[in-house]
């Protein structure tokens, strides 16, 4: 008598490029979704990896060994989706991956379009996508040369993200400050005519190269030279711009000829309400957006509809809604010093708070807010109103009882 062995079952496999505290909301997702989580980080220690089935210690900038190693993983199962929560390089290493492994998301060749400012530039101008003009440098012994009419100027590194050695120079003799406390070359940096006007942050996605606008948040930033994210406010007083704002992410999806994947857009609208785009990236982009403000203010599941759209698991669209909430997510900034106290789970307490985090360890220094990565604290709440949310986390924030020494 012959028994047939049982085939045994194939395993849907999910890849996090990365694997960071801010990785795990989408390790979560793609656990929910049935699919076993394969993370990778440089980190051994990576608090993601606790979170997934099987994990790659490795460079996400290391693309080729990863996907060697992945290779030696495939023994009993198939890849259906590669995705990240972070910038820069993760999305290079995703789009190399995505390709390999035939999975739709953007072409390899695109992706350093969204890395190198100046590239991106070319393509928002090519498609005839407004945006602020660039301003030539040849090297950093000509700024002389620059119209005067061309200030203020926003001087920005060609390859950065956080708002890191971003400033903002209003004439000849600023400029060249700028540069001479920064010992780089000129290339490294680009400039960029300053817009006035509201800044605000889109999220979409773009599925089957279709792109779908989910959400318009309002931003509060510092004074410049610095544009620090200090508050995403939902509904957008621009919520009017939805069509036009989804025809241009229509546009980057074409342009960049991205298939699937999260699209995250900044604008700043000016004095004559027309916007202007800043950056497009495709990624969930930060904030605490993806993961908590827009599921509060859209009632939408972004991650997950962004796995489902990768993995082909019954991507559905947003849906527009008239009544909802307003959501705020604001940021506490401190002055140089150490943070020697705080409350985390103070703002916890205030009805209507949907998240709080302190972005610092007690003992750590803290210094005068010059870029994202000196924010010490973020809390999310709602409330019926917009004006009624913006003071109920003045109130959130209060409750932290953050001490500085």
């Amino acid at each position: 008598m012959f028994f047939r062995r049982k085939k045994a079952q194939q395993v849907n496999y999910f890849v996090s490029i990365g694997a960071g505290l801010n990785q795990i909301p989408l390790i979560r997702e793609a656990k929910k979704l049935g699919l076993h989580v394969i993370g990778i980080d440089a980190n051994s220690s990576a608090p993601g990896f606790y979170h997934c089935d099987l994990k790659i210690q490795e460079s996400i900038e290391n693309f080729d060994v990863i996907y060697k190693k992945l290779l030696e993983l495939l023994v009993d199962g198939e890849i259906h989706g590669i995705m990240t929560k972070s910038y820069g390089t993760a999305i290079m290493t995703t789009s190399y991956l995505a390709e390999k492994f035939n999975i739709p998301f953007l072409p390899y060749v695109s992706s350093v379009g969204f890395i190198n400012k100046r590239k991106m530039k070319s393509i928002f101008m090519e498609h005839d996508i407004l945006t602020p003009h660039l301003i030539p440098m040849t090297s950093r012994t000509r700024l002389d040369k620059i119209s005067p009419g061309s200030y203020p100027i926003v001087v920005k590194p060609n390859i950065g993200h956080a708002k890191v050695n971003v400033s903002l120079a209003c004439n000849t003799a600023e400029l060249q400050h700028f540069f001479t406390m920064h010992d780089r070359f000129a290339d490294e940096f680009i400039l960029e005519k300053f817009i006035r006007g509201d800044e605000i942050i889109t999220a979409g996605i773009v599925h089957d190269s279709l792109f779908h606008l989910v959400e318009i948040t309002d931003k509060k930033t510092s004074y410049p030279p610095y544009f620090i994210d200090l508050m995403h406010v939902s509904p957008s007083k621009y919520a009017h711009l939805f069509k036009r704002i989804e025809e241009i992410g229509q546009t980057v999806a074409e342009s960049y000829g991205i298939r699937r994947s999260p699209l995250i857009m900044e604008f700043v609208i000016n004095e004559d309400g027309e916007p202007f785009l800043i950056e497009a990236v495709p990624e969930f982009g930060g904030e605490f957006l993806p993961d908590v403000l827009i599921p509060a203010s859209a009632q939408y599941n972004i991650l997950e509809e962004a796995i489902k759209s990768a993995t082909s698991r019954g991507f559905r669209p947003p849906q527009p809604r008239k009544n909802k909430n307003a959501v705020v997510v604001r940021y506490v900034t401190g002055q140089k010093g150490i943070l020697a106290s705080c409350n985390p789970d103070g703002p916890g307490q205030l009805k209507g708070t949907i998240f709080s985090r302190v972005l610092k360890d007690i003992g750590s220094p803290i210094n005068d807010p010059v870029n994202n990565h000196d924010r010490v604290a973020v809390v999310a709440v709602t409330a019926p109103t917009v004006d009624e949310a913006i003071a109920l986390s003045e109130q959130a924030v209060s409750n932290f009882n953050m001490r500085i020494k």
